[in-house]
Protein backbone atom coordinates (compact mmCIF):
# COMPACT_ATOMS: atom_id res chain seq x y z
CA UNK A 1 0.00 0.00 0.00
CA UNK A 2 1.10 3.34 -0.85
CA UNK A 3 2.58 5.84 1.65
CA UNK A 4 0.09 8.31 2.81
CA UNK A 5 1.89 11.42 1.43
CA UNK A 6 1.69 9.10 -2.13
CA UNK A 7 -1.63 8.63 -1.99
CA UNK A 8 -2.60 12.54 -1.08
CA UNK A 9 -0.19 13.80 -3.91
CA UNK A 10 -2.05 11.38 -6.34
CA UNK A 11 -5.28 12.59 -5.33
CA UNK A 12 -4.72 16.13 -5.72
CA UNK A 13 -1.93 16.44 -8.18
CA UNK A 14 -1.95 13.82 -10.45
CA UNK A 15 -1.11 15.74 -13.60
CA UNK A 16 2.18 17.73 -12.09
CA UNK A 17 3.14 14.37 -10.81
CA UNK A 18 3.48 12.98 -13.93
CA UNK A 19 4.97 16.07 -15.69
CA UNK A 20 7.49 15.23 -12.85
CA UNK A 21 8.23 11.88 -13.63
CA UNK A 22 8.18 12.09 -16.94
CA UNK A 23 11.23 15.26 -16.29
CA UNK A 24 12.96 12.42 -13.85
CA UNK A 25 13.05 9.93 -16.87
CA UNK A 26 14.14 12.35 -19.11
CA UNK A 27 16.86 13.18 -17.00
CA UNK A 28 15.63 16.88 -17.16
CA UNK A 29 15.07 17.82 -13.50
CA UNK A 30 16.56 21.01 -12.23
CA UNK A 31 18.39 21.55 -8.65
CA UNK A 32 16.04 23.74 -7.21
CA UNK A 33 12.28 24.66 -7.16
CA UNK A 34 10.14 26.47 -5.46
CA UNK A 35 7.06 25.37 -5.10
CA UNK A 36 3.85 27.70 -4.17
CA UNK A 37 0.32 26.56 -2.55
CA UNK A 38 -1.67 27.87 0.23
CA UNK A 39 -2.34 24.25 1.27
CA UNK A 40 0.71 23.45 3.29
CA UNK A 41 -0.16 19.47 4.22
CA UNK A 42 -0.21 19.11 0.31
CA UNK A 43 2.59 20.99 -0.85
CA UNK A 44 4.75 18.76 1.80
CA UNK A 45 3.22 15.71 0.49
CA UNK A 46 4.11 16.53 -3.28
CA UNK A 47 7.65 17.31 -2.21
CA UNK A 48 8.27 14.24 -0.57
CA UNK A 49 6.76 12.49 -3.62
CA UNK A 50 9.18 14.46 -5.72
CA UNK A 51 11.84 13.55 -3.51
CA UNK A 52 10.53 9.26 -3.02
CA UNK A 53 11.09 9.48 -7.21
CA UNK A 54 14.42 10.47 -6.86
CA UNK A 55 15.78 8.33 -4.14
CA UNK A 56 14.14 5.29 -5.72
CA UNK A 57 10.05 4.89 -5.96
CA UNK A 58 10.53 1.85 -3.77
CA UNK A 59 8.05 1.21 -0.77
CA UNK A 60 10.75 0.43 1.83
CA UNK A 61 12.22 4.48 0.47
CA UNK A 62 8.46 5.35 0.91
CA UNK A 63 8.32 4.50 4.60
CA UNK A 64 11.77 5.64 5.34
CA UNK A 65 10.29 9.48 3.50
CA UNK A 66 7.20 8.95 6.28
CA UNK A 67 9.48 8.69 9.27
CA UNK A 68 12.04 11.04 8.25
CA UNK A 69 14.28 8.39 8.26
CA UNK A 70 15.74 8.62 4.60
CA UNK A 71 19.58 9.15 4.49
CA UNK A 72 19.83 11.72 1.49
CA UNK A 73 16.46 13.50 2.24
CA UNK A 74 16.71 16.40 4.78
CA UNK A 75 13.46 18.29 5.79
CA UNK A 76 13.77 21.83 7.14
CA UNK A 77 10.76 23.58 8.58
CA UNK A 78 10.08 26.61 11.47
CA UNK A 79 11.43 25.24 15.25
CA UNK A 80 8.77 25.15 17.64
CA UNK A 81 8.10 28.21 18.76
CA UNK A 82 9.21 30.16 16.31
CA UNK A 83 7.50 31.33 13.06
CA UNK A 84 10.56 32.03 10.97
CA UNK A 85 13.43 29.68 9.77
CA UNK A 86 16.58 30.50 11.34
CA UNK A 87 20.10 31.50 10.12
CA UNK A 88 21.08 28.42 12.03
CA UNK A 89 18.77 25.75 10.95
CA UNK A 90 20.33 26.53 7.48
CA UNK A 91 23.90 26.60 8.75
CA UNK A 92 23.19 22.69 10.66
CA UNK A 93 22.57 21.63 7.08
CA UNK A 94 26.19 22.43 5.69
CA UNK A 95 27.81 18.85 6.42
CA UNK A 96 25.09 17.63 4.20
CA UNK A 97 25.13 20.04 1.65
CA UNK A 98 29.22 19.44 1.34
CA UNK A 99 28.42 15.82 0.68
CA UNK A 100 27.07 13.34 -2.21
CA UNK A 101 24.32 11.26 -1.50
CA UNK A 102 24.85 7.79 0.31
CA UNK A 103 22.13 5.67 -1.87
CA UNK A 104 20.87 8.14 -4.31
CA UNK A 105 21.88 9.66 -7.11
CA UNK A 106 21.28 13.25 -6.12
CA UNK A 107 20.68 14.73 -1.90
CA UNK A 108 17.50 16.00 -1.69
CA UNK A 109 16.42 19.15 0.70
CA UNK A 110 13.23 19.70 1.12
CA UNK A 111 12.78 24.02 2.98
CA UNK A 112 9.67 24.55 4.10
CA UNK A 113 7.51 28.31 5.01
CA UNK A 114 10.80 29.74 3.05
CA UNK A 115 8.72 33.07 3.03
CA UNK A 116 10.00 33.17 6.99
CA UNK A 117 13.20 32.78 6.37
CA UNK A 118 15.77 35.62 7.59
CA UNK A 119 17.98 37.44 5.36
CA UNK A 120 20.89 35.68 6.98
CA UNK A 121 18.98 32.46 6.26
CA UNK A 122 18.50 32.95 3.05
CA UNK A 123 22.38 34.38 2.27
CA UNK A 124 23.52 30.99 4.00
CA UNK A 125 21.06 29.05 1.79
CA UNK A 126 22.27 30.45 -1.53
CA UNK A 127 25.76 29.62 -0.84
CA UNK A 128 24.57 26.54 -1.35
CA UNK A 129 22.71 26.57 -4.23
CA UNK A 130 25.72 28.34 -6.05
CA UNK A 131 28.38 25.94 -5.28
CA UNK A 132 26.85 22.47 -4.90
CA UNK A 133 29.23 19.88 -4.27
CA UNK A 134 27.06 17.33 -6.14
CA UNK A 135 24.41 16.40 -7.53
CA UNK A 136 21.68 17.45 -5.25
CA UNK A 137 17.32 18.37 -4.96
CA UNK A 138 16.33 21.25 -3.63
CA UNK A 139 12.66 22.01 -2.83
CA UNK A 140 11.54 25.28 -1.24
CA UNK A 141 8.06 25.72 -0.02
CA UNK A 142 6.40 28.61 0.43
CA UNK A 143 2.67 29.95 0.99
CA UNK A 144 3.18 32.73 -1.51
CA UNK A 145 5.84 33.17 -4.60
CA UNK A 146 5.71 36.87 -3.79
CA UNK A 147 6.49 36.76 -0.35
CA UNK A 148 9.32 34.84 -1.08
CA UNK A 149 12.96 36.73 -0.80
CA UNK A 150 14.14 37.66 -4.29
CA UNK A 151 16.88 36.65 -4.15
CA UNK A 152 15.62 32.92 -3.53
CA UNK A 153 12.79 33.14 -6.46
CA UNK A 154 15.03 34.63 -9.06
CA UNK A 155 17.04 31.36 -9.20
CA UNK A 156 14.24 28.73 -8.48
CA UNK A 157 11.75 27.03 -10.93
CA UNK A 158 8.57 28.03 -9.75
CA UNK A 159 5.64 25.79 -9.53
CA UNK A 160 2.09 26.96 -8.85
CA UNK A 161 0.03 24.19 -6.21
CA UNK A 162 -2.92 26.66 -5.70
CA UNK A 163 -6.64 25.01 -5.60
CA UNK A 164 -9.39 26.28 -7.26
CA UNK A 165 -12.79 25.27 -7.87
CA UNK A 166 -11.34 21.77 -6.69
CA UNK A 167 -8.57 21.40 -9.06
CA UNK A 168 -5.33 22.66 -9.42
CA UNK A 169 -3.16 24.56 -11.65
CA UNK A 170 0.19 24.64 -12.71
CA UNK A 171 2.56 24.23 -15.59
CA UNK A 172 -0.91 22.30 -16.81
CA UNK A 173 -3.25 22.66 -19.61
CA UNK A 174 -6.01 19.93 -18.79
CA UNK A 175 -9.17 19.96 -20.07
CA UNK A 176 -8.20 22.94 -22.33
CA UNK A 177 -8.39 22.93 -26.13
CA UNK A 178 -5.39 22.49 -27.91
CA UNK A 179 -6.37 24.92 -30.05
CA UNK A 180 -6.93 27.85 -27.71
CA UNK A 181 -3.47 26.70 -25.98
CA UNK A 182 -2.10 27.69 -29.37
CA UNK A 183 -3.75 31.05 -29.97
CA UNK A 184 -3.38 32.00 -26.43
CA UNK A 185 0.02 32.14 -25.82
CA UNK A 186 1.13 34.09 -28.68
CA UNK A 187 -0.97 36.99 -27.41
CA UNK A 188 0.39 37.03 -24.36
CA UNK A 189 3.69 37.17 -25.21
CA UNK A 190 2.42 40.18 -27.56
CA UNK A 191 1.06 41.82 -24.48
CA UNK A 192 4.07 41.23 -22.57
CA UNK A 193 6.84 42.11 -25.27
CA UNK A 194 4.59 45.91 -25.56
CA UNK A 195 4.34 45.89 -21.24
CA UNK A 196 7.89 45.74 -21.18
CA UNK A 197 8.90 48.08 -23.57
CA UNK A 198 6.21 50.85 -21.91
CA UNK A 199 4.18 51.11 -25.09
CA UNK A 200 0.68 52.02 -24.30
CA UNK A 201 -0.94 49.98 -26.72
CA UNK A 202 -0.38 47.29 -23.94
CA UNK A 203 -3.77 48.24 -22.45
CA UNK A 204 -5.66 47.83 -25.74
CA UNK A 205 -4.14 44.62 -25.71
CA UNK A 206 -5.14 43.83 -22.27
CA UNK A 207 -9.19 45.22 -22.93
CA UNK A 208 -9.19 43.73 -26.60
CA UNK A 209 -8.07 40.28 -26.61
CA UNK A 210 -6.45 39.25 -23.28
CA UNK A 211 -9.67 39.82 -21.35
CA UNK A 212 -11.96 38.18 -23.80
CA UNK A 213 -9.05 35.42 -24.38
CA UNK A 214 -9.91 34.09 -20.66
CA UNK A 215 -13.43 33.58 -20.35
CA UNK A 216 -12.99 31.15 -17.29
CA UNK A 217 -10.80 31.01 -14.18
CA UNK A 218 -8.78 27.87 -15.34
CA UNK A 219 -8.16 29.54 -18.71
CA UNK A 220 -7.11 33.31 -16.07
CA UNK A 221 -4.74 30.92 -14.08
CA UNK A 222 -3.34 29.52 -16.72
CA UNK A 223 -1.98 32.87 -18.42
CA UNK A 224 -1.07 33.76 -15.15
CA UNK A 225 1.39 30.81 -14.66
CA UNK A 226 3.04 31.42 -18.40
CA UNK A 227 2.90 35.27 -17.11
CA UNK A 228 5.04 34.10 -14.03
CA UNK A 229 7.23 31.80 -16.24
CA UNK A 230 7.78 34.75 -18.72
CA UNK A 231 9.75 36.83 -16.12
CA UNK A 232 11.62 33.88 -14.02
CA UNK A 233 12.78 33.08 -17.87
CA UNK A 234 13.80 36.80 -18.48
CA UNK A 235 16.15 36.50 -15.40
CA UNK A 236 17.76 33.78 -15.56
CA UNK A 237 17.93 33.06 -19.16
CA UNK A 238 21.29 33.72 -19.88
CA UNK A 239 22.46 31.49 -16.69
CA UNK A 240 20.93 27.96 -18.01
CA UNK A 241 20.14 25.93 -21.17
CA UNK A 242 17.60 26.28 -23.16
CA UNK A 243 16.25 23.08 -21.97
CA UNK A 244 15.70 24.58 -18.17
CA UNK A 245 13.71 27.41 -19.93
CA UNK A 246 9.84 27.72 -19.65
CA UNK A 247 9.85 29.15 -23.49
CA UNK A 248 13.55 29.09 -25.00
CA UNK A 249 11.81 30.37 -28.42
CA UNK A 250 12.12 33.60 -26.73
CA UNK A 251 15.56 34.01 -25.79
CA UNK A 252 16.19 37.00 -28.55
CA UNK A 253 13.59 38.24 -26.50
CA UNK A 254 15.27 38.55 -22.84
CA UNK A 255 18.37 38.89 -24.49
CA UNK A 256 17.23 42.35 -25.90
CA UNK A 257 15.44 43.05 -22.58
CA UNK A 258 19.13 42.40 -20.88
CA UNK A 259 20.38 44.96 -23.23
CA UNK A 260 17.87 47.57 -22.08
CA UNK A 261 17.01 47.21 -18.63
CA UNK A 262 19.68 46.74 -15.70
CA UNK A 263 18.58 43.55 -13.79
CA UNK A 264 17.78 45.50 -11.05
CA UNK A 265 14.93 46.84 -13.13
CA UNK A 266 14.30 43.39 -14.64
CA UNK A 267 13.98 41.82 -10.64
CA UNK A 268 11.67 44.72 -10.04
CA UNK A 269 9.42 43.77 -12.80
CA UNK A 270 9.38 40.32 -11.81
CA UNK A 271 7.84 41.46 -8.76
CA UNK A 272 5.39 43.63 -10.04
CA UNK A 273 3.93 40.08 -11.84
CA UNK A 274 4.72 38.39 -8.46
CA UNK A 275 2.37 40.75 -6.84
CA UNK A 276 -0.74 39.31 -8.25
CA UNK A 277 -0.64 36.59 -6.10
CA UNK A 278 -2.19 39.06 -3.41
CA UNK A 279 -4.42 40.25 -5.68
CA UNK A 280 -6.15 36.91 -5.94
CA UNK A 281 -7.38 36.78 -2.71
CA UNK A 282 -9.69 39.64 -2.73
CA UNK A 283 -12.48 40.34 -5.02
CA UNK A 284 -10.94 42.65 -8.12
CA UNK A 285 -11.68 41.93 -11.78
CA UNK A 286 -9.60 39.69 -14.19
CA UNK A 287 -9.51 43.09 -16.28
CA UNK A 288 -8.12 45.31 -13.16
CA UNK A 289 -5.85 42.79 -12.38
CA UNK A 290 -4.31 42.69 -15.80
CA UNK A 291 -4.67 46.04 -16.32
CA UNK A 292 -2.79 46.81 -12.68
CA UNK A 293 0.79 44.10 -13.69
CA UNK A 294 0.98 46.74 -17.01
CA UNK A 295 0.94 49.65 -14.92
CA UNK A 296 3.22 47.91 -12.32
CA UNK A 297 5.69 46.86 -15.04
CA UNK A 298 5.68 50.51 -16.76
CA UNK A 299 6.78 52.18 -12.93
CA UNK A 300 9.70 49.69 -12.53
CA UNK A 301 10.84 50.15 -15.61
CA UNK A 302 10.91 53.92 -15.99
CA UNK A 303 13.87 54.39 -17.37
CA UNK A 304 14.66 57.42 -20.25
CA UNK A 305 14.42 55.94 -23.09
CA UNK A 306 13.44 57.75 -25.96
CA UNK A 307 13.12 54.81 -28.59
CA UNK A 308 10.22 53.15 -26.31
CA UNK A 309 6.52 54.97 -26.25
CA UNK A 310 6.23 55.96 -22.19
CA UNK A 311 2.89 55.52 -20.09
Amino acid sequence: MAANFIQLTQKTYPEQLAHFEQIIADDHLSHLYLLAGNKHHTKLAFARSLAWLVAGPTERNAHRIEQNDHPDIFTVTPETGSDVLKVGQIRALMPEFMTTGLESSRKIFIIDQVQTMTISAANSLLKFIEEPAGPQLILLLTDSVAEALPTIRSRAQVVHLTTFDGGEFGNQTTGLDDGWVGEAQPILFKWFEKAMQRDLSAFSLVQTQLVPLAADKQQQNLLLEWLHQLTRDMIVFNQVDDQRLFFPQLRGFYTSLHRQYTLEQLMAAGDGVLADDDLRKINLSWQSRLEKITLDLSLELGVNDASTKKF
